[in-house]
């Protein structure tokens, strides 16, 4: 079994009152895996919520006292916050939030490395609990679905696709005495975070038995939240490593997602409410809303009539928007330009807010999310390849008009008064495709490239 450590950790440890009070080789040896797993949960959660290190995370004391021990949790924290390697961030609420921690500089300097786990007992201890969450797991079946799906998966291109495009353009300039010298900073999380999810699923290559993907260094247990969406492995991955795969039987990967989704959502719910609520003065509001919606063209239109919006590129315009929907009900910039368009709307949002608090809007947008999509998902035939990555679902060509109709009968359904029988969905969903096609995979260049240069007599 392998956990993550920080480079020269074991010898930091030798010098610690912690592991020269223990009086047996295998009592230090425990004390070893104990940390190491402390840090590996600190670097997994990081890897999972793509934060870089340094920053402070949340980790529940009912997590660490399951796993090192009741009554030796604290002692472990101590050791590490002693020997400088973590740091916490005592502030924290029994109701809300838990403490949390977060990796110094001077771990952050000397570096992540894989490590295993060395002691017997600490070894048998895990494996019993990763047995129990597997059962437990494995017993739902929305969440065994995703599993199974998950273990069929197939890396097909080589490491160099993600490390070109993640390292700095520049990074290597030749000085004037001939050395070559790093130009740019490397992002360091960034490029262990891609290894980390490159290097667990290569493993996977052969590996059909999800129980073994469940065991794998970069899974963590799949959950349903309060909202009902789903959090798992591959709603986690980087997007290099995403195009990077595809099912074992070598078919490409499609998805199939809401276009402009959390928006198109909370018009949905807000086109419900003022029907619903029988609201008669907002007639022309809702016709462009809903005009909008089945168009596909929330993101398009916002760009298109404001200043502040116009400009920015896709993510950061979908950043800006979606803060202004779901952050605290403030006369932010966004939050204006959004009233401006969409006066009633927001009016609505901004009411929840008040009344509610803010938090529960995205709850709202997240709950019916996954009233759509989770629903469809569980209809998917089991022999299908489908895997739901909370407002798109990733299938193979084959079936991506059988999740597509799925989809619009669901909103037809959840939404009957708003969405009426003439109304044509089509652009409200969109399909592309994720993996790599063939003729575009990095050994498949390199192959060309080498064959034209022996045509051409560039190479012997």
């Amino acid at each position: 079994m392998k956990q993550y450590t920080i480079k020269g950790f074991a010898d930091l440890l030798i010098t610690s009152t912690q592991f020269n009070n223990q009086k047996t080789r295998d009592k230090k040896l425990l004390l070893l895996d104990r940390c190491n797993w402390l840090i590996s949960s600190i670097i997994r959660l990081h890897i999972k919520l793509n934060e870089p290190y340094g920053k402070h995370l949340n980790l529940q004391s009912q997590l660490l006292k399951k796993y090192i021990g009741d009554r030796t949790y604290k002692d472990i924290q101590l050791c590490l916050i002693g020997l400088g390697i973590i740091i916490e961030n005592p502030k924290y609420s029994t109701s809300k939030f838990s403490k949390s921690f977060a990796l110094t500089p001077k771990a952050i300097k000397l570096g992540v490395k894989n490590t295993i786990v060395y002691s017997k007992k600490f070894n048998t201890k895990l494996n019993a609990l990763k047995e129990v969450n597997y059962e437990d797991t494995f017993s739902n079946p929305v969440l065994r679905k995703i599993l199974v799906n998950t273990s069929k998966l197939f890396v097909v291109e080589e490491p160099f696709y993600y490390v070109e495009r993640i390292l700095p353009s520049s990074i290597y300039v030749e000085t004037k005495n001939g050395q070559v010298d790093i130009s740019e900073p490397v992002n360091q999380f960034r490029v262990d975070r891609y290894d980390a999810f490159y290097n667990s699923f290569y493993a996977l290559n052969k590996v059909t038995d999800p129980k073994v993907l469940f065991n794998s260094s970069i899974n963590y247990t799949p959950t349903i939240s309060k909202s009902g969406r789903i959090y798992h492995v591959i709603a986690s991955r980087p997007k290099l490593i995403r195009e990077s795969v595809r099912t074992k039987s070598n078919e490409l990967i499609w998805e199939v997602d809401m276009c402009s989704a959390q928006p198109s959502i909370i018009f949905l719910e807000w086109l419900k409410y003022a029907q619903k609520n029988n609201i008669k003065h907002v007639e022309k509001e809702y016709n462009h809303c809903l005009k909008l919606l089945l168009c596909g063209g929330i993101y398009a239109y916002i760009q298109e009539n404001s200043e502040f919006f116009k400009g920015l590129s896709y993510e950061k315009l979908k950043k800006s928007i979606l803060s202004a929907i779901n952050a605290e009900n403030k006369p932010t910039q966004p939050n204006k330009e959004l009233s401006r368009l969409f006066p009633n709307v927001m009016m609505w949002v901004n009411a929840i807010k008040k009344n509610s608090g803010y938090k529960k809007v995205s709850f709202l947008g997240q709950s019916a999310e996954a009233d759509i999509f989770v629903e469809v998902y569980k209809k998917i035939p089991n022999d299908k390849f489908a895997l739901i990555i909370h407002d798109c679902i990733l299938t193979t060509e084959k079936d991506i008009l059988l999740v597509k109709n799925l989809l619009e009968d669901r909103v037809r359904k959840l939404f009957s008064d708003v969405i009426l029988e003439h109304h044509n969905l089509d652009k409200l969903f969109k399909t592309s495709l994720v993996s790599i096609p063939d003729h575009m995979l990095e050994k498949t260049q390199m192959n060309a490239y080498f064959k034209k240069c022996f045509e051409e007599g560039v190479v012997d």
